[in-house]
């Protein structure tokens, strides 16, 4: 009896060993969270237009064909995020090439990027699309951006906006 209960305890007690051994390197990885709730209409539509060999050179216009495929069929447009997300998060933790920060920089792209697809009206003539950019800067020229839009009398957003207008315009 002594040895069984010596036996279980070992068990245990190597299985707590290797839960904790492991636990660190999931944790060092690229956490996706839970999966949404399936949508099978969504997710065929979506996965297909994410892991589609054109993926690299067209993905806006597969991405954008599948939104407006789906907003056609009713999906709402928080399930078309959440599963749209879902599929691509866990093909780029997979990516062994990218460091953790890259990995999470590709997510918040992907995301941002299909923001503004689903919740952008699908008919050009409705209005102007605005693309929001996303990026990480230093703080340092995080502090310059905002003493030259305080020295200009302007936003921040304004500034950057007139910033990469000036620069774009050869000024």
């Amino acid at each position: 009896m002594r040895r069984r209960a010596a036996l279980v305890s070992l068990g245990i007690a190597a299985g707590l060993a290797s839960a904790l051994a492991s636990a660190p390197a999931r944790s060092a990885g690229l956490d996706c969270g839970p999966p949404p709730a399936p949508h099978p209409e969504a997710d065929a539509v979506l996965t297909q237009a994410i892991v589609s060999p054109q993926l690299e050179t067209n993905a806006a216009t597969a991405l954008a064909s599948a939104v407006r495929r789906l907003r056609n069929q009713g999906v709402p447009r928080a399930v078309i995020v959440d599963r749209a997300v879902a599929t691509y998060c866990p093909m780029v933790a997979r990516d062994e090439s990218l460091t953790l920060d890259r990995q999470r920089e590709a997510v918040r792209r992907f995301a941002s990027t299909l923001t503004s697809l689903v919740y952008d009206p699908l008919d050009p003539t409705q209005s102007e699309t605005a693309f929001i950019l996303s990026l990480p800067v230093k703080p340092e020229l995080s502090l310059q951006i905002d003493a030259a839009a305080a020295k200009a009398g302007t936003t921040r957003d304004a500034w950057i906006l007139e910033a990469i207008q000036a620069r774009l315009a050869g000024d």
